[in-house]
């Protein structure tokens, strides 16, 4: 694999977009201090087995938080054409600086895909840093690969140190045929049959470094960086905890209590459900 693009000038292929400094830095500033007042979930997984017996399996690599639509990880991801229902909860909404930022990009996205007639309405916050615990710290600051199952382009804001984004053929994995240090403040842009479809993306790996500082409400969690990624969720598709199949809500149901410890949005989701 050649050296990794270092970030710092654009690249503009079929497919893909890096733009460095997309996101103004009072822009960044606003996102820093809007991700610092959330409290990120550590969500599990469950395999075949666990999901039969009831039980929880492993954990999943970074702490999240969605806004738009909340996949729940345990429900398994939206993506076409099967996995379409009940994985969707309505979530909270944009905030306005990602939605000016969004707007500001549509031409972009609309260059991925002509297709494209309203920004992304679902996305995922990733939390990327180390736990402190009792013994040596554990750092978190990865990504398994993976591709995005959402109809239209994926758009991604990279927030906080450089993280090492790698493009791989699943079968090849340990080639990447991209790998791009993505800065603060940049955007990517992920569409098509090549980078959407064909190659799985995952982060490897995040610098250190003091500056911009990020808080994180978890506690014995340092935060070093931010991804949100942006995906699109037919709108019919997204539910309110009342009309998530019974069986789905009972593995979310703990979540979302948590959720509704601090977000007046999940209080009320938690309101139309009787017997919780």
């Amino acid at each position: 694999m050649a050296k990794p693009h270092d970030g710092r000038s654009a690249i503009e292929r079929a497919g893909f977009s890096y733009l460095p400094r997309f996101i103004q830095a009072d822009e960044a500033d606003v996102l820093i201090e809007y991700f610092g007042n959330l409290v990120p979930l550590w969500e599990q997984r469950y395999h075949d087995r666990a999901k039969r017996s009831g039980t929880h399996s492993r954990r999943l690599t970074r702490p999240v938080y969605w806004l738009g639509a909340w996949q729940f990880a345990c429900l398994g991801y939206y993506a076409e054409p099967w996995h379409r229902q009940n994985r969707c909860l309505r979530a909270e909404q944009f905030p306005a600086v990602m939605v000016a930022i969004l707007s500001r990009l549509q031409s972009q996205l609309r260059d991925h895909d002509a297709s494209v007639d309203e920004p992304p309405n679902s996305c995922l916050i990733n939390y990327y840093g180390r736990e402190i615990g009792d013994g040596p710290p554990r750092d978190y600051a990865r990504l398994r690969m993976h591709r995005d199952g959402e109809p239209g382009p994926v758009v991604m804001f990279s927030i906080g140190q450089p993280g090492l984004l790698e493009f791989v053929d699943p079968n090849a994995p340990k080639m990447a045929e991209l790998a791009v240090w993505t800065r603060h403040r940049s955007v990517s842009i992920l569409s098509g049959a090549e980078y959407k479809d064909r190659l799985y993306h995952r982060i490897t790996q995040v610098r250190y470094g003091d500056k911009p500082a990020i808080e994180c409400q978890l506690d014995r969690f340092e935060a070093r960086r931010i991804s949100v990624s942006f995906r699109y969720v037919p709108h019919d598709l997204i539910v309110d905890l009342d009309e998530l199949r019974a069986d789905a809500r009972a593995q979310v149901i703990d979540y979302v209590k948590t959720l509704a410890s601090h977000s007046p949005h999940f209080r009320n989701q938690l309101a139309r459900v009787k017997d919780t």
